[in-house]
């Protein structure tokens, strides 16, 4: 670093600008992870999922518990076992609220109805990830039942 860089009235501001900048894009940047693991008949152990999701913590963990709860759900369906700590997933009630008649979930109309108090943590997150793993589909209902 040059020397008059170090030791200007300038230099110190940038570094601060800088380290400042460098922090909110951090915070920003939060994301919320998960790993499921299930063990075969032989006995290896095998990483069944590995789900990431990006946005606010509080509702990207239940966006995660989704996720790993499909997943493991999965595996002991075809016979696998999973480990001790994770087996509360296979007991999650994953009802999610249906979708309007004749519309699908979609990140738009969730955060909506989230930001409007509609929705809770939970079930924000939830349709999250409903929506992320591809299973949101159009709600078929009468309009009369609505």
């Amino acid at each position: 670093m040059p020397a008059e860089l170090g030791n200007s009235k300038q230099g110190s501001p940038l570094i601060y600008k800088f380290l400042s900048i460098f922090a909110v894009l951090f915070l920003l940047s939060a994301c919320t992870t998960g790993k499921l693991y299930y063990t075969k008949a032989s006995g290896e152990r095998v990483l069944g999922c590995d789900v990431e999701f990006v946005g606010l913590p509080s509702v990207d963990k239940f966006a995660v518990e989704y996720a790993l709860s499909l997943c493991a759900k999965s595996s002991v369906k075809k016979g696998y076992s999973i480990d001790k700590e994770k087996e509360y997933l296979l007991n999650l009630d994953l009802q999610i609220p249906e979708p309007k008649c004749g519309q699908s979930w979609n990140h738009k109309s969730a955060k909506e109805l989230y930001k409007t108090g509609k929705l809770s943590k939970k079930e924000y997150g939830y349709i999250v990830a409903h929506i992320d793993l591809g299973l949101a589909v159009v709600n078929e209902c009468s309009p009369l039942a609505q």
